[in-house]
């Protein structure tokens, strides 16, 4: 069992708090933004320390094999109530997603029918007709029989299953879920019945005036839309709109031709389409679209394409754990430039398939097999801090891939590794991995949550080891969003994949670089806080001709700087 040691004078009393510790572990399984304290009191408890009657630098582990063990123990219990916790909050947000964006008035009903609770397009919708929503929440119903009906069902003492209540004469339909009575704190203590408003009036009918922006017709073609999408009747239509018959077609010819539709039914259900869309208030889709490729063992490669779509074509691979840069930002720049920027997402982030035991150099025949789908022959290649050893290796295997590569920040093998230079929060990680591999991967998943549920909290608190220059960006307010957009893109699938990265940069990359014979341009800043301009210039001795350039001032962020530089003067490389 972990308990209290006595290990002299060089010991802080707090670093023994093994009870603290292990609060400590299980607050962050509550609140995973605080996980790198966490890291911080782990790696100081599995810190060495002098040994016992021996001066200079002989050392000992602060803790026994068996303290380490029920450490694990209670990381591995908190890593499962964490995992728990929040996927109930991830199922939550996902439901709350569905009933925001859900095309049907929704509403939730407390003790006394009042509303709880609406979606967006219950506001919008029901203003008018049998049943009326208030700013204040209350109800208003044209059938007194069906408003006691809901209140029937509202009340506890009623029975507890799903009903469906009409009301013919008014044309409208509730469908009501009675939901059992929760003594949790809250509002949802008071919930009591989920309704469903189904009517005709219920799903949305587009407006003349948004019907005439959406697709540029006519105030008349516009007139006749909105009230094909509410009767769908042409002779009705044409009655209400005091126009003749002949002149309805006449119309419906029109407007069919301006929307591209080949009949009545496709036309109204392309109109319907765009206002349940405005009624919900979906995303709008990304500019950005994430090409994918079925490779031959069925994974999907992904990529992303920025610049001119007939320009020169550049692969590029970027950091681990965020897509960095965000090349949207140089977008304009690459069209004016006549390039065409290919972004791999490697396996794992994004939508590219996870592929387990992975290695740095068995990225090659993907890369390989996208050059083919692509057309492309012996492209350069721009590879950024993470992205440099899937690049490196794939060089150094397949001599005819690239033609140039550029490594900009680029990570280094681990031999290389000044591991005294490491900014804090990577010394802390180093520090649990070589104590025990297992240590970095529980906390490593707390940390990965912590991220994603507060990213703001994580690039302060790593700006704190980051030279002023790198300060600069994350202090940026557009580029910090821009990064934690891309990271959380990248994140689709989850962010295992990080962690994976990490365990692999810890491992020989198991290639001969020496045999690389393309042009290699690096370039590097001379205050890199995570990989020392020291460890650069030990891969730089690794590569046969290497045009080497490191920046004084610039460190791991200096992507933002010199992007358009390097890749001007990678391409300029004879």
């Amino acid at each position: 069992m972990i308990v209290a040691a006595d290990y002299g004078r060089d010991c802080v009393e707090d670093d023994n708090n093994n009870d603290a510790l292990i609060g400590k572990i299980y607050e962050t399984a509550l609140s995973p933004g605080d996980w790198v304290e966490l890291l911080d009191t782990i790696a100081g408890w599995t810190d060495n320390r002098p040994q016992a009657g021996h001066t200079g630098s002989s050392l000992e582990p602060r803790q026994s094999p068996n303290d380490v063990d029920q450490l694990i123990a209670h990381l591995e219990r908190a890593v499962r109530s964490s995992a728990y916790m929040h996927a109930l909050e991830d199922r939550t947000q996902v439901l709350n997603a569905m009933y925001n964006q859900m095309p049907w008035p929704m509403l939730m009903l407390g003790d006394g029918m009042q509303v709880l609770e609406c979606n967006p397009v219950a506001r919008q919708v029901l203003a008018d007709g049998p049943v009326q929503l208030y700013e204040d929440g209350t109800l208003l119903f044209a059938d007194r029989e069906l408003k006691q009906a809901l209140e029937r069902i509202n009340r506890l003492a009623e029975g507890r299953e799903t009903q469906l209540i009409s009301s013919p004469q008014e044309g409208v339909s509730l469908l009501c879920l009675p939901v059992q009575k929760s003594d949790a704190p809250g509002s949802i203590s008071q919930l009591r019945t989920i309704v469903w408003v189904l009517a005709g009036h219920s799903v949305v009918t587009p407006s003349p005036e948004m019907l005439r922006s959406l697709f540029n017709i006519s105030q008349a073609e516009s007139r006749l839309l909105h009230l094909l999408c509410k009767i769908g009747n042409l002779s009705q239509s044409a009655e209400l709109l005091n126009v003749s018959i002949h002149t309805a077609r006449t119309q419906l010819k029109s407007t069919m031709a301006k929307l591209n539709a080949n009949s009545q039914v496709q036309l109204v259900s392309h109109a319907m389409g765009h206002a349940l869309v405005q009624a919900a208030k979906l995303p709008q889709i990304q500019q950005e679209r994430e090409y994918s490729l079925s490779l031959p063992d069925r994974r999907v490669l992904s990529w992303y394409e920025y610049g001119d779509p007939h320009g020169r074509p550049v692969l590029t691979l970027d950091n681990l754990g965020a897509a960095l840069p965000d090349h949207s930002y140089f977008d304009g720049w690459y069209r004016e430039k006549g390039l065409r920027m290919i972004m791999i997402v490697r396996p794992g982030y994004g939508i590219s398939t996870y592929k387990a035991d992975m290695e740095f150099r068995d990225f090659g025949p993907d890369i390989l097999a996208l050059c083919e789908h692509l057309g492309l022959h012996r492209p350069p290649m721009a590879a950024y801090c993470g992205g440099g050893p899937y690049a490196l290796c794939a060089a150094a295997l397949y001599p005819d891939i690239f033609d140039r590569l550029g490594l900009l920040a680029s990570t280094v093998p681990i031999e290389h590794f000044e591991l005294d230079k490491l900014d804090p929060l990577h010394n802390m990680f180093l520090r649990l991995f070589r104590r025990d591999p297992r240590l970095f991967v529980l906390v490593g998943r707390l940390g990965i949550r912590g991220v994603q549920k507060a990213p703001e909290k994580f690039f302060a608190m790593i700006a704190k080891g980051l030279c002023d220059r790198d300060k600069a960006v994350l202090d940026n307010p557009d580029l910090l969003q821009r990064t934690i957009k891309s990271m959380r893109r990248s994140h689709f699938q989850g962010a295992r994949i990080m962690i994976d990265e990490y365990l692999r940069m810890q491992h020989p990359w198991q290639v001969d670089l020496s045999k690389i014979t393309m042009p290699v341009m690096q370039w590097h800043g001379e205050d890199d806080r995570i990989i020392s301009i020291g460890s650069a210039r030990g891969l730089a001795g690794d590569l046969p001709g290497v045009r080497f350039r490191s920046f004084p001032g610039l460190g791991r962020f200096m992507v933002y700087q010199v992007w358009k530089e390097f890749l001007t003067e990678l391409l300029e490389l004879p």
